[in-house]
């Protein structure tokens, strides 16, 4: 009795303990860093649905256009999903225009997310033991908990994927309800990432037809006003914010299929890399799965390879000019990926808990298994890495050039940015500058385009200042001497020494948890140019 009475007052101190290491691992240090490029992008046309309801491109004096407009239709955004400029616009609209405000409603979607962990392993009665199990691998896999902190699609796209997946597995002929809510969730979806959208419905099609189909039958009568319901909401989104509209749609099917095939590869290899899963424990689950017939660590084998392959298929990154996968497009799998992560674990260790605890810290909390000692890679605790940065976080770029551009540069002057990615952060932390040359000179001539200043267009007018971040002020210093023979000169007003690059990306293998603090103050500072009079 009193070890049992032990076990009731163990539990919920352990589940607390989770819930309170997620939220910190979710708000600290929240808006520390200036938002990089896409979050910047996502806040910007959060700013637009506040000033006109729609994702405008326009603010103020400037503009939005990405890859010379890649995006924009009408001026306005009409290649991403509207969820998480509306969630951002929202949550700027009570906080004000921060770092934090933008990212705030997306950490909070990822502890709803923890929240549902907790109760789902409570409702299913697992025991403690292995609940913990859950609870380490969880808060090990830091790469689930940058992508839940960032002013993007990733949190709302995690939190949704996950919850219908749960559903589909949950749903037998004394749930149908679960069929329902799963109808009605994909519409969500879909207004979140369209690509993540396709990929879940055709690989739980996949799932249905070969296994499911024959357990539970599914009611097309039934639910059918519920699918027309969906199918229009999906069709009204898609009617607006569509990248077919867009310079997008034709350049996401560059890539040839033999190209696809390596993207197809990399995204193994990278999500891997990134520790989307424990890598050593995925390969095991194929043995546990041939040896003890789990048909569960089957289907969500063949549902992490399905969802991989259709977003591979679907992805609009060309492989030209990189070597690595934008894994951000398979963010959505990490829970997936925890879930055959932990289950293989307990399958293989679970009935020796004693040998269990001695190598869950090991597996889930440094990187032992995910390719340590391969190549140059030393053995790592990402989560230690991890915690040490919130406790002293290092400066960033964009934050120390807006500070200054604040400070220094008076309203309306105009600012070309280099490389071009690099100005939407500066824009939403210093938007009282005019920021040029997004555009060809050429796209004057568009109808959506034709009316903006000349500013905007490369070569019509030249900027009041340059800000280029690291190595491409070679080509600015280049350009600087080829404009002194016309009579422009652009003198190097200051030299902000603080390392270029925005290393506090998501993606493991772009992120540094410690400040870069050797570098060249030649090529690798932020270097501010200013038109001479």
């Amino acid at each position: 009795m009193y070890f049992l009475n032990l076990n009731r007052c163990l539990r919920p101190i352990v589940d607390s303990a989770f819930l309170f290491l997620c939220g910190v691992m979710l708000f600290s240090r929240l808006g520390h860093y200036a938002l990089w490029d896409d979050e910047a992008m996502v806040a910007l046309s959060s700013q637009g649905i506040l000033s006109s309801g729609d994702t405008i491109a326009t603010h103020g004096d400037n503009i939005t256009a990405y890859r010379s407009g890649l995006l924009l239709h009408g001026l306005c955004d009409r290649s991403t999903p509207p969820m998480a400029a509306y969630l951002a616009a929202l949550s700027i609209w009570l906080l004000g225009p921060t770092s934090f405000a933008a990212r705030f409603p997306f950490a909070l979607i990822g502890m709803g997310l923890m929240g549902l962990v907790v109760w789902v392993l409570k409702k299913a009665k697992v025991s403690n033991l292995d609940s913990f199990f859950w609870y380490l691998a969880i808060t090990g896999n830091v790469s689930l908990f940058l992508y839940l902190r960032q002013s993007r699609y990733y949190a709302p796209t995690i939190f949704l994927v996950a919850l219908i997946i749960l559903l589909y597995a949950t749903w037998d002929s004394r749930r149908n309800k679960n069929i329902l809510w799963i109808i009605l969730i994909f519409p969500l979806l879909f207004s979140a990432n369209y690509m993540a959208c396709v990929a879940l419905f055709v690989s739980l099609l996949f799932d249905y037809g070969v296994w499911k189909r024959r357990s539970t039958p599914f009611l097309l009568k039934a639910n059918l006003p519920w699918i027309v319901g969906s199918l229009v909401f999906c069709l009204l989104i898609a009617l607006i914010w569509n990248p077919y509209k867009t310079g997008l749609g034709a350049y996401a099917h560059e890539n040839s299929w033999d190209q696809r095939l390596t993207l197809f590869y990399w995204n193994f290899r990278d999500t891997a890399d990134c520790q989307f899963w424990v890598p050593g424990l995925l390969v095991a689950g194929f043995a546990v799965t041939a040896f003890q017939r789990d048909l569960w660590l089957l289907r969500g084998i063949v549902a992490l390879f399905s969802f991989t392959l259709l977003s591979t298929i679907l992805s609009p990154q060309l492989i030209s000019g990189t070597s690595v996968a934008d894994v951000r497009y398979l963010a959505a799998i990490i829970p997936l990926g925890v879930a055959l992560s932990v289950r293989t674990f307990v399958l293989l260790f679970g009935p020796k808990p004693l040998l269990a605890l001695s190598l869950c810290f090991p597996l889930f909390w440094t990187n032992l298994f995910c390719g340590a000692f391969i190549g140059n890679r030393p053995l790592r605790s990402i989560p230690l890495e991890f915690f040490q940065e919130l406790l002293t976080p290092p400066s960033d770029p964009y934050s120390v050039a807006s500070k200054w551009i604040h400070e220094n540069i008076s309203p309306l002057s105009t600012v070309w940015v280099l490389p071009d990615y690099m100005t939407y952060p500066l824009m939403f932390h210093a938007p009282q500058a005019v920021y040029a040359w997004q555009l060809d000179s050429r796209q004057k001539q568009e109808p959506q385009f034709s009316s903006l200043p000349d500013i905007h267009f490369k070569g019509l007018t030249m900027p009041d200042y340059i800000v280029a971040f690291g190595p491409v002020v070679e080509q600015v210093r280049e350009l600087s001497s080829l404009s002194a023979k016309q009579g422009i000169r652009y003198r190097e007003e200051v030299r902000l020494l603080t390392f270029w690059k925005d290393l506090y990306r998501p993606e493991l293998f772009w992120r540094s948890f410690v400040p870069i603090l050797k570098f060249k103050s030649d090529t690798e500072a932020i270097y501010i140019f200013k038109k001479q009079t």
